[in-house]
């Protein structure tokens, strides 16, 4: 099995649960955040369903400038866009993901600040920690919002206090 293959392989079984956090959103809810300081829970919503494409995109290039923190993330006004946006994610994962070799995956690559490097690490790496580790990161901080706004939170890997993980239902 090839780096890439099972990044792809992990991608898809998170993604289920991350499918079923976003569906929880309460539609009428999305311009909502806990704290001045906080996303909405729409704009979080939007960067869960996006972030893996995007940094997959970055993981074509060698080298990329600085991103810019602090930007706004997009505020969608529904629930049916956040999904889609979802749904588009999905797509480009899944068709660019097992196209990376593992010669490129570990080769390096690059952030810079004004043709300075700024950072450098295997294209694995920045796949395993920013595509991945970071979106379960987001994921349960939206599970946080979820609890606020009285929904339901969804299993991850164990029982939430509201459902019991798929394959305990059956039991």
């Amino acid at each position: 099995m090839t780096m890439a293959e099972a990044f792809l392989a992990e991608f898809e079984q998170e993604a289920r649960a991350t499918r079923r956090f976003l569906e929880r959103l309460p539609e009428g809810k999305l311009g909502w955040k806990p704290h001045e300081k906080s996303m909405t829970v729409g704009q979080l919503a939007n960067h869960l369903a996006t972030s893996p494409s995007r940094v997959l995109e970055l993981a074509q290039l060698d080298e990329a400038p600085m991103p810019e923190f602090g930007k706004p993330e997009h505020q969608p006004k529904t629930l049916r866009e956040v999904l889609g946006a979802f749904e588009e994610t999905l797509a480009q994962v899944r068709k660019g993901l097992p196209s990376i070799p593992d010669s490129r995956m570990q080769g390096m690559w690059r952030i810079t600040r004004d043709g300075k490097e700024v950072t450098a690490m295997p294209r694995a790496a920045l796949l395993r920690s920013v595509m991945l580790n970071h979106w379960y990161h987001h994921r349960g901080q939206l599970g946080v919002y979820l609890r606020m706004l009285g929904a339901k939170v969804p299993s991850s890997y164990g029982p939430s206090a509201d459902e019991l993980p798929e394959f305990m239902q059956s039991q």
